[in-house]
């Protein structure tokens, strides 16, 4: 009678060469189907084209699951994204900079607070 193979037996070595046999397979599987899926550019959604029921149609490439970012509509005096700039300037440090005491001594006494009240509503 063979003698079963249980993973507490196993040691680190065989772990780490069973796991990346694994990771490997899953690699060698991703690539596969990436070769195979035919390419083709995805359809513009303002193309207005019907569906056509067909056997090329009901397959899936990697171009079907990748979605554009929409554009955010353009307001006056909001900007996304800022220039980076290598060093900020002392006047821009002193504008936007919470020192660490200042921001956790506000998050605890804005939980004790909460913590207090909530004691004294228990209180008749």
């Amino acid at each position: 009678m063979r003698k079963r193979l249980r993973l507490e037996d196993l040691r680190r070595p065989q772990l780490a060469l069973g796991a990346a046999g694994l990771f490997l397979l899953s690699v060698a599987i991703t690539l596969i189907v990436l070769l195979v899926s035919p390419r083709r550019e995805a359809a513009a959604p303002d193309e207005g084209q019907a569906a056509v029921p067909s056997a090329k149609a009901a397959r899936l490439g990697v171009q079907d699951f990748l979605l554009e970012a929409p554009e955010a509509p353009a307001q006056p005096g909001i900007h996304l994204f800022r220039e980076r700039t290598p060093r900020w300037s002392e006047e821009q440090v002193r504008r936007y900079w919470v020192p660490m005491d200042e921001a956790v001594l506000g998050i605890l006494r804005l939980e004790n607070d909460r913590r207090i009240e909530g004691l004294l509503q228990e209180v008749p």
